[in-house]
């Protein structure tokens, strides 16, 4: 019975693993049918800048514009579809900080550039270790001439600032109408190299500077100072400082009856000192290569409001064409069908088209640009055209 009984049964065991497995094979095929296509690898930039501290209303600008235009970027597919990813990282304005975080960055894996950082002091810290890593860095804002002198792959955003320096000195002779002025600076790379090149290009243009005074960061109390500028009695003050400084020195000149003018370098264009200063920033002088009611950058600044709820500044559109640059030269290295490589980047970024942005025009000369000011005052509490 037994034996007259295993073919059926051998039968029906084929036919039933048979069918298992074609269900399993369907099922498998279905499967992988409805399961989503994998991810493109993205293309990650690294961005940092003091997101915290003294002098975070500058760091949080940039950051702000830098999202503002990879989001954009990444609604209309990326690049090749491959979305731009950024690595943000907060260096406190600190040059150990960014010193560490320039390291993190260059062992991050499809890392090809990076944004940053806003001083000179945190940004030179950084340098050496993405150029080592050939790995480009493009300031928005840094204006020392030594960031770019310290490989082939230091880029810059800004003017450098002994070209800004010219325009300081336009301010204090020209529209300040001052013969002999005093220069407050901030104590760091910047404040140094911008009161010694206002300075110079103010005695080259006749005028005489009574005193250049050093300013820790994060001081508060300005009445030493204020005493000096009182018995100097000088035509008027070049306030070389960032917005928390330089207000805190206004409000406090104002209050001792100094009412002689001031002018100021372009991080006074930053709307912290107009909020900080409050109706003693009225009347300061500045220049700025980005305008709010420029009609040609209305596109930009619609884009900004809508989004963050407050008009840009200076240098969130530094920032914003900082990222538009950098994102441009690694569509071009992508179109050329070359590996997307921080060498790539760079040599794009250096052979690049002039890139219209809402700053001016960049075209790299050695990682350097140069850019058209616009000297502007404070009125009413806002910034408003000369």
């Amino acid at each position: 019975m037994s034996r007259t009984s295993d073919p059926p049964l051998n039968r029906r065991a084929l036919l039933s693993a048979a069918t298992l497995a074609a269900s399993v094979g369907a099922l498998v095929s279905l499967s992988g049918a409805m399961a989503p296509a994998r991810a493109a690898e993205p293309i990650r930039i690294g961005f940092f800048a003091p997101l915290t501290g003294n002098v975070a209303a500058y760091g949080v600008r940039f950051r702000e514009a830098v999202e503002l235009k990879v989001d954009e970027v990444n609604a209309k597919g990326g690049i090749d579809g491959r979305p731009i990813e950024l690595v943000v990282e907060d260096d406190r304005n600190q040059p150990k900080d960014a010193a560490t975080i320039a390291q993190k960055l260059v062992n991050t894996p499809g890392l090809v550039l990076a944004i940053g950082g806003f001083s000179t002091t945190a940004s030179l810290a950084a340098a050496p270790i993405f150029g080592e890593a050939k790995i480009p860095q493009v300031s928005p804002s840094v204006s020392h001439p030594d960031f770019t002198r310290q490989s082939d792959y230091q880029f810059r955003q800004n003017n450098r600032e002994d070209n800004l320096a010219l325009t300081n000195a336009e301010i204090i002779l020209d529209k300040l109408k001052a013969k002999t002025v005093v220069i407050p600076y901030n104590q760091d790379d910047w404040g140094q190299f911008s009161s010694k090149t206002t300075a110079e290009a103010v005695e080259k243009g006749g005028g005489k500077v009574l005193l250049l005074e050093p300013v820790a960061p994060n001081s508060k109390d300005f009445r030493p100072l204020v005493s000096k500028i009182k018995s100097l009695n000088p035509d008027a003050v070049f306030v070389a400082l960032y917005a928390q400084e330089a207000a805190i020195l206004t409000q406090h000149l104002r209050q001792a009856g100094v009412n002689i003018p001031i002018g100021g370098p372009t991080p006074l264009t930053n709307p912290k000192f107009i909020e900080l200063a409050g109706k003693d920033a009225d009347g300061v002088v500045l220049h700025t290569i980005f305008f709010v009611g420029d009609p040609a950058k209305q596109d930009f600044v619609k884009a900004y409001e809508a989004r963050y709820k407050r008009p840009p500044d200076q240098w969130a559109a530094l920032a914003y064409d900082t990222a538009g640059v950098s994102i441009d030269a690694i569509r071009r290295v992508a179109a050329s069908g070359k590996p997307i490589t921080g060498e790539a980047v760079r040599d794009a970024l250096d052979n690049g088209p002039a890139y219209e942005g809402v700053t001016g025009v960049t075209k790299y000369n050695r990682g350097d640009v140069t850019k058209k000011p616009t000297i502007i005052t404070i009125r009413d509490g806002a910034y408003s055209a000369l």
